[in-house]
């Protein structure tokens, strides 16, 4: 019988002398035994399976707190832990610091804005942990506004086919925006006589909104299109577009920030070309204050419409807070007393004669009427 001779080929045979090396290498290195351990290598991290033992909940457990008052919030941890000191903070602010073990925490609320703000306790323990627990509540007014009915002083002229969105007054003259999608526009109007004197209308595709004049140039919002327009004062040429992010329904200017409305309990500060500054929760004493629309800036407070409302707020545009309250059902027309759609719209006002106008969607008149003292 033949033996069969096996052949390799150049790469392979060098392929086999390099794994006899390795085996060759690996044989020196367990000299001391099989189970000698391997070299030294970094350590892999161990991971962190420390638990929180302390936990934190609010005394008294409510939907809405009431501002300026003191939450008192309960902190319990076993008996074989010890609490070396406690730091309370609200809104990421430091409020206390205290140095001794407490069950019960009280956090005062005073300075703070309505809506949602975020309760932090700093709990230190004696073997060297910190524990942090967190709450978000919601505060609700402690001021009761103040209830006025509008007085009125002066009417005028006011054309009955335009759908009111935003209003303004300058020199005489009042600046109003109108919606409906291929009806919306933007007019100059002289107050006394009704007159229009100029007027551009949107693109069919926009519906109108929330105006405001801000230095030489008139600022024009529109509904779900999130776009806004600025224009010229003057020749109503648009300058520019600008893109926000929400739906656009009043808006007004303290001469430095635009301030904005969405429909919702929410005000927006804006710089002159939309981007958002800040923003606050309106709140009154019973909770927020939804369907904000038209909004005016006087004397440190804003006003504003509430949709399909027959009275209009003031509110404070640091806090939130609602200052008052002022009903103008006596404002509507007989034909709209129970209308949905021809509501209170619009509200303007003169800072040299200190007049406040008001007037609704398709109503024929203009009304100027007292603010409260």
């Amino acid at each position: 019988m033949k033996r069969r001779t096996k052949l390799y080929t150049s790469s392979t045979f060098r392929l086999l002398i390099l794994a006899a090396g390795m085996v060759a290498a690996c044989s020196c290195s367990n000299k001391g035994g099989e189970n000698q351990q391997e070299p030294p290598r970094e350590k892999e991290k161990k991971k962190d399976t420390y638990k929180e033992v302390t936990s934190l909940r609010a005394m008294e457990q409510k939907d809405l707190y009431t501002a300026g008052t003191k939450i008192v919030f309960h902190l319990e941890w076993p008996d074989t832990v010890s609490i070396d000191s406690i730091k309370t903070y609200t809104n990421n602010q430091q409020r206390e610091a205290i140095y001794q073990a407490a069950a019960e925490i009280p956090i005062g609320t005073e300075g703070l804005a309505m809506g949602n703000n975020t309760f932090k306790v700093e709990a230190f323990l004696n073997n060297g942990h910190k524990e942090t627990h967190y709450q978000a509540l919601r505060l609700k007014s402690n001021i009761k506004p103040r209830a006025y009915r509008c007085q009125v002083e002066q009417t005028y002229p006011h054309d009955p086919t335009a759908f009111t969105q935003g209003l303004y007054y300058e020199k005489g003259y009042l600046y109003e925006g109108t919606g409906k999608r291929g009806g919306s526009s933007l007019r100059k109007i002289e107050l006394k006589s009704g007159d229009l004197i100029s007027s551009l209308a949107l693109p069919a595709e926009y519906f109108g909104e929330g105006i405001t004049g801000f230095k030489d140039k008139i600022i024009q919002l529109t509904w779900t299109s999130r776009t806004g327009f600025i224009y010229d004062k003057e020749s109503f040429r648009l300058i520019n577009k600008v893109r926000y992010p929400t739906e656009g329904w009043g808006l007004t200017t303290d001469g430095s920030r635009l301030i904005m409305s969405d429909g919702s309990a929410t005000i927006y500060f804006l710089t002159p070309n939309f981007n958002e500054t800040g923003r606050i929760k309106v709140y009154d004493n019973n909770g927020p204050v939804r369907n904000l629309n038209e909004l005016e800036y006087i004397n440190g407070k804003v006003y504003a419409n509430v949709y399909q409302q027959d009275y209009i707020i003031s509110f404070n545009p640091e806090n939130g807070k609602v200052l008052e309250k002022i009903d103008c059902s006596s404002l509507v027309p007989d034909q709209y007393k129970n209308s949905r759609e021809y509501v209170l719209n619009g509200i303007a006002w003169d800072p040299e004669d200190q007049c406040l106008f008001l007037t609704g969607k398709r109503w024929d008149k203009v009304y100027q009427i007292a603010l409260p003292e």
